[in-house]
């Protein structure tokens, strides 16, 4: 044993084999990821597959596996190879293990003589089979899951499409009418078979511009109806509260207005695109709004209840804005007719206004009294700061008048002159040049 040649090569063989150990743990860790990534988009690709009703076998992913495999380990070498160690630094490590004292090192370059090598050589290493396993038992199990789980073809094709969502929304509005008894299970599969209409084309041509196109137009026309419901049903509410609470504090033309929107309000319900439910327009058509008192109180607060919750419903359905909130409180006296109205008098004040009338008149009325407001006073407006002018500024304004000489002076012929001159003043007249202007200038200077 004290051979140092045979030292020698056990000591090398130690080293590197903890090189190898050291070296294979820095590919494992970065081998990691690639293989839980590489067992997920295995598992996805082959269940898309599996479900187009492609034939997936074990025999048939070989040849992708014997193409990954490679690249993987590649991969992971290129990643992990600035970590490696050489099996001298594998010598210091065991040095460092074993207490040598940089024996290893000084008897590796001829400087002394190799140690007795121990029964066991402890690296310090060890390694962590569940850390080290575990990516590699992940990416099987998502193979085998992807080659053994069940899928059923049939299911793709199965599958619902996309709707438009009006037709969803159009559905929706029609369950919930006929569930609160608003409309008659008629009109809803009339309004249903519209939008089946829509529903049996082909598929692909169901978000085609024609398509939607024709979809907006039925869900307008659907809105348009439920907001005219609505206006109706409230217009009835509003019409049986005035004549319920304050008959007699209404004039009779009042009265009848009254009476007529009424009357108005229940044609319209029932001349609608919308069938309303029976049980509805029979209570409304058994009113008779002028003997309001063959009915008891809750009879008509249920009536009128009733009429508030189905005309708020509608209305949510056809959109804000073209009606109140269907849920107001009880019309007050004049309200949409003038206030102030008393028996066998016209008011003279600007109304409220109401559901079907408008805001009401404009809040100035004419009126006999005059208001001065002091239009007719002009005052001059001046302003003696001149340090902030600039050209073009106006500086002031003066009226004035031209000097027109009115002396009568009688016909002239034209180019005819009025005054021939005398001695100078007729040379001055002639055609000279300036050289005999300049010569006679100089003689009778």
């Amino acid at each position: 044993m004290n051979d140092q040649s045979i030292l020698s090569k056990r000591w090398q063989r130690q080293a590197r084999r903890t090189a190898w150990k050291v070296n294979a743990g820095w590919l494992l860790e970065s081998l990691t990821p690639l293989l839980v990534g590489a067992g997920a988009l295995g598992f996805a690709g082959i269940l898309w597959m599996r479900s187009r009703q492609a034939l997936m076998e074990p025999q048939q992913i070989q040849p992708w596996l014997a193409g990954a495999v490679p690249l993987l380990l590649i991969t992971a070498w290129l990643m992990a190879r600035r970590h490696f160690i050489s099996a001298s630094a594998a010598l210091v490590r065991l040095e460092s293990q074993l207490h040598l004292h940089n024996a290893l090192t000084v008897a590796q370059l001829g400087r002394g003589a190799w140690p007795e090598i121990p029964g066991v050589v402890p690296d310090g290493l060890q390694w962590r089979w569940s850390r080290a396993g575990g990516p590699f038992v992940v990416c099987i199990v998502c193979l085998a899951a992807a080659l053994y789980l069940p899928v059923n073809p049939a299911v793709v094709a199965m599958l619902p499409g996309v709707e438009p969502q009006a037709w969803q929304q159009m559905d929706q509005w029609l369950e919930k009418l006929q569930e609160e008894k608003i409309i008659t299970p008629e009109s809803k599969e009339e309004q249903a078979g519209k939008i089946e209409a829509l529903r049996d084309q082909p598929k692909e041509k169901w978000f085609s511009h024609e398509s939607l196109n024709a979809s907006d137009t039925l869900k307008e026309q659907l809105q348009r109806d439920l907001a005219n419901q609505s206006q109706n049903m409230s217009k009835a509410e509003r019409s049986l509260s005035a004549l319920q609470n304050y008959a007699d504090k209404l004039s009779e033309q009042a009265k009848e207005q009254l009476l007529k929107e009424f009357d108005d309000a229940i044609g319209g319900m029932k001349s609608g695109m919308l069938e309303l439910d029976p049980k509805l327009l029979k209570e409304l058509s058994q009113i008779d709004p002028k003997n309001l008192k063959s009915l008891s109180k809750e009879q008509l607060d249920q009536l009128r209840e009733s009429l508030k919750n189905k005309s708020g419903t509608c209305e949510g359905m056809g959109g804000k804005g073209f009606l109140g909130d269907g849920k107001k409180g009880d019309a007050q006296p004049g309200e949409g007719l003038g206030e102030g109205l008393g028996e066998g008098e016209e008011g003279d004040q600007p109304g409220k206004g109401g559901i079907t009338r408008g805001p009401g008149t404009a809040p100035l009325t004419l009126s006999k009294d005059e208001n001065n407001f002091g239009t007719d006073k002009n005052e001059a407006v001046s302003n003696q700061d001149m340090s902030r002018a600039q050209l073009g500024t106006t500086l002031g304004l003066q009226d004035g008048k031209h000097d027109v000489d009115k002396t009568y002076t009688g016909p002239t012929a034209a180019g005819d002159a009025g005054n021939k001159g005398q001695g100078g003043q007729q040379v001055w007249r002639e055609s000279l040049t300036p050289e005999e202007k300049a010569e006679l200038k100089r003689v009778f200077q």
